[in-house]
């Protein structure tokens, strides 16, 4: 009797620091729970139908409009001199967004941008940007049903960070 209750305390404790350890897994450290708070923000921003989420289209649709802000002598191509002036544009705009981890999310940004130029010439056109952002945008919508809810956008921030390389073409 007395070692069946000895076995029956050392379940119980096993059973209890195991349910903690799953809540301790289910907690959100604070600086990915900041990154969720900045996704939603993004995603609220993009959602122009304000439906609660995103459809695949309205993200090209404002990769279009990204493009077309960034092209600013209109010829259907994205400069290196266009390029780093988005750049230093994003950096003074979202300084106050990103804090410390602004650089961080330029350079995130630059390297986006070097692998949309899929001939290499320094220059990103209408056609590979298209290219580039509609599949990366493609990768948002996990169950490809075109809609990308909260956790799908959210997702990206901790899942994919392979998009960001030269092989999402």
């Amino acid at each position: 009797m007395k070692t069946l209750m000895l076995l029956t305390a050392a379940v119980m404790t096993i059973g209890m620091g195991s349910a903690q350890a799953d809540n301790k897994d289910d907690e959100i450290r604070p600086q990915l729970q900041k990154k969720y708070d900045r996704r939603l923000e993004e995603m609220k921003a993009l959602d122009t139908n304000e439906d609660g989420v995103l459809q695949v289209e309205e993200l090209k649709d404002k990769a279009r409009n990204k493009f077309d802000t960034l092209d600013k002598n209109k010829d259907g191509i994205i400069s290196e001199k266009e390029r780093q002036a988005g750049i230093n544009t994003f950096k003074k705009q979202k300084d106050e967004t990103y804090g410390p981890f602004v650089d961080k999310k330029a350079r995130k940004l630059e390297n986006m941008y070097k692998n949309a130029d899929a001939n290499d010439d320094g220059q990103v056109s209408k056609e590979e940007y298209d290219a580039y952002f509609g599949k990366r945008y493609n990768t948002y919508d996990r169950d490809g049903d075109g809609i990308i809810t909260e956790k799908e956008y959210r997702t990206d921030v901790e899942k994919l960070p392979s998009s960001y390389r030269k092989d999402i073409k």
